[in-house]
């Protein structure tokens, strides 16, 4: 029972640091010159695929499974459609609708699994994303352009991939592997876009290796080894922490201090996680 606490404790930790790290994405998207959404997720997924194939000294092993397979589809829709998001809509708005996951991973449970949610879970989804809704307040916006609406569309798409990740990784053998597949997916999605805007900076080479290495390589490692030691609703809510994050380095770099409203809904994030996640370690011992 001690080792299970303790692997489950190591396993939280590692989410916090996934959403670190995933929350540095946001200002070096803003870095680059290119401005091309699939391009950008084509060269960050190319570096990442990189990155595996050295950090586990060879090609990845495809499981022969429904779940395995999914998995990989669902990382796909999150990472790839999450940046194309972000071309087309505020990146308010695709943060926000990207967080509608944990509904999506509270219905992919309930239609897997014909288990009804806890009432305890139900109220911290609610929480984070009216949290998060508080947070992005002031740079949301309901303009109906064609593009910006599209955008909008998108990022609840990249949601559901999101959600229906949480729930099914679980069942694969090896969940790095999803990742190195899903990336593989990314770059050959990507290709004809690559091509179109070959690099021409070192700068932005940079930046790319740091997105796929660290930014999305790295932070999938921690995500693959919390998968098997803890529930599915405590990979999305947990790396939650991820849109909070993301204005702090902002604020750091470029000097755009958050709001009141931005600062309130950070707080209700923060006390929503923790109270939620040590409840949650109640409810285990």
């Amino acid at each position: 029972m001690w080792a299970k606490n303790n692997a489950r404790k190591i396993a939280i930790a590692a989410l916090f640091l996934t959403a670190i790290l995933w929350s540095t994405g946001g200002l070096a998207f803003r870095l680059l010159s290119i401005q091309n959404g699939l391009a950008i997720s084509g060269y960050r997924s190319f570096f990442a695929v990189i990155f595996y194939i050295a950090a586990f000294r060879g090609l990845p092993k495809m499981e022969n499974t429904y779940w395995f397979k999914t998995s990989i589809l669902a990382y796909t829709l999150t990472t790839t459609l999450f940046v194309v998001a972000n071309t087309l809509t505020t990146a308010a708005n695709s943060i926000v609708l990207q967080y509608t996951a944990p509904v999506f991973t509270c219905i992919f449970l309930f239609l897997i699994y014909k288990k009804p949610i806890p009432k305890h879970d139900m109220i911290a989804v609610v929480l984070i994303f009216l949290g998060i809704s508080v947070f992005f307040l002031d740079s949301l916006t309901l303009q109906a352009s064609a593009a910006m609406t599209l955008g909008n569309v998108i990022a609840v798409v990249s949601g559901v991939g999101f959600g229906l990740q949480a729930v099914v990784i679980g069942k694969t053998v090896q969940p790095h592997n999803v990742f190195t597949f899903g990336n593989m997916l990314n770059v050959f999605i990507a290709l004809p876009f690559i091509l179109q805007h070959p690099l021409t900076s070192f700068f932005d080479l940079g930046v790319l290796i740091y997105l796929g290495v660290v930014q999305i390589g790295l932070s999938y490692l921690l995500f693959s080894f919390a998968v098997k030691k803890v529930a599915p609703l405590e990979l999305i809510l947990i790396p939650a922490l991820e849109p909070l994050l993301n204005p702090i380095w902002v604020f750091l770099f470029d000097g755009q201090a958050p709001s009141f409203l931005s600062i309130g809904g950070g707080v209700m994030i923060i006390a929503t996680i923790l109270i939620w996640s040590v409840y949650k370690h109640q409810l285990t011992r």
